[in-house]
């Protein structure tokens, strides 16, 4: 087996301040008030934040460029992420942007995002250019905020990473960011047709991609190796379901974790499902990732770190 070392990743996207409330069961009945013993989790998530946590939980270095406020909520969203072992370069925004999820105690969640006056913002491909060309791999999830960064990662020698999310169909305003991919990731969670046959679709229309996944939630993960057949990899088994919140994004953190290292694709993938059934315990978005060595107590994967 192939064995390489730790990449250097660069994480484009926003960063939000995310208050988690705990509801009970949806739908929500009216009530004047209501008492929540810790039962408010505040945090900091997003996305970006999700992904360059897990990777960095998981000993790689990671450079994180994403939305940070000039107001006091700016500066509590700063101060969280000064403390995550992450390098941040900060997107500065007037308005630091806010996520409000609401959980019910069988782990669905509505989540509602406020991005305030940041909404039109977007990352400058001058300051994203030197973080692009120190990087090994380049992570852009299909937030607004994104799209002038897509050519000059296609053009950068970076392993460029796209995640689509909740994807609709590949004509849509994702197209750009499927083009850019040489690994693609996407939830299958609103597909009008089986996952298999859309990653078929992603191979036959996009030549430059050459790995894809698509979530599939409890039934696990479809993936598309370019040469290869797609295969179906199950969900790993969860101790515990406290939230979805970022499990897709640890399962792309965790794949890319163990592809840059030497696995390949269908180990990374199955080792990735098994760190993001540990996130399920968790409620905040960026929490509850595993570290290395307990990620290779629980998949023994023979993988080396150096």
């Amino acid at each position: 087996m192939r064995v390489s070392g730790a990449s250097r990743f660069a994480v484009f996207g926003n960063a939000n301040l995310e208050l988690v409330a705990a509801i009970g069961d949806f739908p929500l009945t009216y009530q004047p008030d209501q008492l929540l013993q810790r039962g408010l989790c505040p945090g900091v998530s997003g996305v970006a934040v999700n992904v360059a946590t897990g990777l960095a939980t998981l000993g790689n270095a990671v450079t994180a460029c994403v939305t940070v406020g000039r107001d006091v909520v700016g500066a509590a969203v700063a101060g969280q992420l000064a403390r995550s072992g992450l390098t941040v370069v900060p997107g500065e925004v007037d308005e630091q942007p806010v996520t409000l999820v609401l959980l019910d105690r069988h782990g669905r969640r509505l989540i509602v995002n406020d991005y305030r006056t940041s909404a039109g913002f977007r990352h400058d491909p001058v300051t994203a250019a030197p973080l692009m060309a120190a990087a090994d791999v380049v992570v852009l999830s299909n937030s607004d905020v994104n799209h002038d960064l897509l050519a000059p990662a296609a053009t950068s020698d970076a392993t460029v990473v796209c995640d689509v999310q909740a994807i609709i169909q590949l004509d849509g305003p994702d197209r750009p960011f499927c083009q850019a991919a040489d690994i693609l990731f996407a939830s299958a969670e609103r597909l009008d047709q089986p996952a298999e046959t859309w990653l078929a679709q992603v191979m036959d229309t996009f030549d430059r991609c050459q790995i894809a996944v698509a979530g599939m939630g409890e039934r696990g993960a479809a993936l598309a190796a370019r040469g290869q057949p797609i295969i179906v990899v199950p969900a790993a088994p969860a101790e515990r379901i406290v939230s979805t919140l970022g499990a897709g994004d640890a399962l792309l953190a965790a794949f890319l974790d163990g592809h840059t290292r030497g696995l390949p694709p269908p180990d990374a993938l199955r080792r990735a499902m098994v760190f993001a059934a540990a996130k399920l315990s968790a409620v905040g978005g960026a929490a509850g990732c595993l570290d290395a060595a307990e990620l290779d107590r629980r998949y023994p994967s023979r993988l080396v770190r150096p």
